[in-house]
Parts: structure tokens; C-alpha cells; sequence
């Protein structure tokens, strides 16, 4: 046998491991592997991306495991080369049931900014221009915003370049109330709370009073208030890592949300916590009727609500204390 079938062999045998995940565990061996031979696994990753970018139809399920953790081993090895490669694969509509959310899942928003920071490297305005681009990743966008308030409070951008780039993101968002730009407008007026900007505190209040904000992202109340007591900053709070080990970092993330390696994975953990929970919801709507005489308004009333049945509460889902936010952004922390 060669060398070259040798490294082909030993290249099969890492993404076969990248792509093993017994009882939902981590590829601790593959992960292993592929940075103990990141010369060979490097130019895979990047080709794998470059086939999803292609057509995302076409990739198999290892090749999705390759992409899935392969993007977050480019951010452990801090690959910045790869940086532009990355941001052109997270540069399409990423909303739920997309093909780069049935890979990512959560990690769209929740480890993606990671990545983003990492391989950014520092440089703002690689990623302002991702940001002002035409191309329509919501949550990708969303990603970059926050990265900039990261490097800001990591000291790699100042205050004034901040206001420039929160001046003119608002100015471009504005001129095209998309749905996308609604939700771009929320992430930004909230990391201005978070990060101090009373600069444009005024702008943003007054514009609670015309339909430009996402409710589900940020309440207009919680703009209104422009309360910095709660504001979660975003390399402070462990919301973005400076440093990426992808196995301490899964192991982690995984324990605290109870989801698995991958967007299809997760999706099919979701559905099966519906179907439990609207089955007991329905042995509880069906005992309160066999029990009362009572009409049917005391027995929705009474019936067992979602919350109750819920293990616990997602870091995306709303706060219980009742604040109105997302778990993650609260009391999470």
C-alpha cells in the first residue's frame, strides 16, 4: 500500500469517527483524530463546505457531520484563513427547517458567534460587510452584530468605530423593514442596552412607536426600559468564547440544553417531547372530564398547562420569572 492510500485510509477512518455518535455522545475519538492529523482533515472540511455552499441536497450524513464539526474545529485551531470560506457558507436564510439550520440547529445562534469571533480575528469590518451584504442569513447577521460588541468589549474596536457601525447598520436596516432587518434592528437596539450606548437610546425609544421591531426578539417595552441592570455583555457572561475546545465546549453546552449533535437530532428530540407532553395533556383533559361536572371553560381552565409538563425551560424559550426575554439573556445567568 502507498503513502497516498495510507492517508486515504486514515482520512476515511477520522470522518467515519467525526460521524459516530452512539447514544447521542460526543466523537471524542474523531474530534481527537482530526486535530492530531489536521493536515490532511483541513482540506476535507473545506471541501465539504464548498459542496454544501453548492448544493446542500447532495451532502450525505457523514459529510453533514464532517461540515457540523468541522466548522467548529476550524474555530479550536483557529483557522482564520478559512474565515472567508465560513462566512460565505452561513451567508444564506438560516430560519428554521433551512438546510444550514437542519445541520446547526441552535448553534446557529448560540456557538456560531463563537466561531465567528474567533476566526474574525479582530477585524470589525470584514464583518460589518457580511452584515450590509444582500444575502439573507438572519441569524448569521445577528451572529456578526454581536461579534463586533464582543470586540468592543474585548478592546479590539472603540467606542467611536462602534457608533459609526451601529449608525449606519440602524440607517441601512431602516431603509428596508424586511422581516430579516426587523430582527437586526431588535439585536442591535438590545446590545446598545447591554453595552452602554445611550447615544442612541432616544432614537431607538422613538422608534418603539413605529412597527420596526421584532417582539419576539425584543419587546418594546424591554427597549423602552433601557435598563443596563440586566445587561448580559457578551464574552463576560460566556455567551461567546475566546477560546474554542470543542469537546469541553459541547460537552458543556450539550449537559446545560439536553440536545443532541446535530439539527436533526435535535428536531426529532423537540418532536418527541411534543408528542409526550400533548399526550398528557390530553390523559389530563380527559381525567378532568371523567371527574367533573363542570363545563367545558372550568376544564380548559384547569387543565395541566405546557410549562408544567416541560423538564425545563430551553435557553431559547421565554424566561418563567416572567421578564419577557429569552431564558438566555436572563436568569439563566
Amino acid at each position: 500500500m502507498n503513502a497516498h492510500q495510507t492517508k486515504q485510509m486514515n482520512l476515511e477512518q477520522i470522518l467515519q469517527a467525526l460521524a459516530s455518535t452512539e447514544n447521542d455522545s460526543l466523537p471524542l475519538d474523531g474530534i481527537k483524530q482530526a486535530k492530531a492529523h489536521w493536515s490532511v482533515v483541513c482540506p476535507e472540511i473545506l471541501n465539504t463546505i464548498d459542496k454544501f455552499i453548492a448544493d446542500p441536497a447532495q451532502l450525505t450524513p457523514q459529510q453533514q457531520s464532517t461540515l457540523f464539526y468541522g466548522t467548529f474545529l476550524l474555530a479550536e485551531m483557529k483557522h482564520s484563513q478559512a474565515f472567508d470560506k465560513i462566512l460565505e457558507l452561513f451567508s444564506c436564510q438560516d430560519t428554521f427547517l433551512t438546510p444550514i439550520e437542519s445541520v446547526f440547529g441552535d448553534t446557529l445562534t448560540e456557538l456560531i458567534p463563537s466561531v465567528f469571533y474567533i476566526l474574525a480575528d479582530g477585524n470589525p469590518e470584514i464583518l460589518s460587510d457580511y452584515i450590509l451584504d444582500s444575502h439573507s442569513a438572519m441569524y448569521g447577521k445577528g451572529s456578526a452584530i454581536e461579534v463586533v460588541f464582543a470586540q468592543y468589549e474585548a478592546g479590539a474596536v472603540s467606542r467611536a468605530q462602534l457608533f459609526e457601525y451601529v449608525s449606519y447598520w440602524k440607517s441601512t436596516f431602516l431603509t428596508n423593514l424586511s422581516l430579516s432587518n426587523r430582527y437586526l434592528l431588535s439585536v442591535l437596539a438590545t446590545s446598545c442596552i447591554d453595552y452602554q450606548l445611550d447615544e442612541f437610546k432616544n432614537e431607538f425609544i422613538a422608534l418603539c412607536s413605529k412597527d420596526v421591531f421584532d417582539e419576539d426578539r425584543a419587546p418594546k417595552d424591554e427597549i423602552k426600559a433601557w435598563d443596563h441592570a440586566k445587561g448580559i455583555k457578551q464574552i463576560e457572561s460566556g455567551l461567546i468564547y475566546t477560546e474554542f475546545n470543542l469537546a469541553e465546549v459541547f460537552a458543556t453546552w450539550q449537559t446545560a440544553d439536553n440536545v443532541a449533535g446535530d439539527g436533526h437530532q435535535q428536531q426529532q428530540h423537540q418532536q418527541q417531547m411534543d408528542d409526550e407532553i400533548n399526550q398528557l395533556m390530553a390523559q389530563a383533559t380527559d381525567q378532568l372530564r371523567s371527574n367533573t361536572l363542570f363545563g367545558e371553560e372550568y376544564i380548559l381552565q384547569n387543565s395541566v398547562p405546557v410549562s408544567s409538563l416541560t423538564a425545563k425551560v430551553g435557553r431559547n424559550d421565554p424566561c418563567p420569572c416572567g421578564s419577557g426575554k429569552k431564558y438566555k439573556k436572563c436568569c439563566l445567568h
